[in-house]
């Protein structure tokens, strides 16, 4: 969902500058280290992939309903805009937070990147907080509001989701160990 997959990216990137914390610590290149390709390399294809296939097949259920004006981006540049939009803050917010976490690093200021990424993942919970239930059922703006839809639970929806939350969780662990072995080979 677009409310929680932005916060995420940020504190992905707080969290993977944690977990190369000592890499980091000594790096004085903030916005050129050897660690920001291998990251966007993850954000892009990693982590943005699922928010993007769940927004293009299910847009009001990616936007837990708040509007219809995501469902039809065909010959609406608009829509189409904020599809690519949103691509694209999934990648800024992740750079935003790991140049963050970098900078903070660097000024022996550990406990904020830690708080950095608590934050970013509680406002990553927080919609689904305020939003209790709406993501259990699938369907359009409109079957929403009638109160039809399908359960969350259903094919095609739920094969979907798994699918691509398989894939996310797997690509997430595999770059946060390899973030975690360049922070410890700094110690070498």
């Amino acid at each position: 969902m677009v409310q929680v997959d932005l916060p995420a990216a940020f504190a992905t990137g707080q969290l993977f500058s944690l977990l190369s914390r000592r890499y980091l610590e000594k790096e004085p290149k903030i916005f050129t280290n050897g660690l920001l390709g291998p990251l966007n390399f993850y954000l892009t294809c990693g982590l943005a992939p699922a928010g993007l296939f769940l927004l293009i097949g299910w847009p009001s259920w990616e936007v837990m309903y708040l509007t219809d004006w995501v469902e039809q981006p065909f010959d609406r540049p608009l829509v189409a805009g904020f599809y690519v939009v949103f691509l694209m803050l999934i990648v800024f917010l992740g750079n935003v937070g790991f140049t963050l976490g970098h900078h903070w690093l660097r000024l022996g200021r550990y406990r904020w990147v830690l708080w950095g990424t608590i934050l970013g993942y509680v406002a990553t919970v927080t919609p689904f907080l305020l939003r209790w239930g709406v993501w259990f059922k699938v369907g359009t703006h409109q079957d929403f509001l009638d109160g039809s839809g399908y359960s969350f639970w259903s094919p095609p929806f739920f094969t979907g989701w798994l699918v691509v939350m398989s894939y996310m969780a797997v690509a997430s662990v595999v770059a946060g160990l390899w973030f975690l072995k360049q922070g410890r080979l700094a110690d070498r």
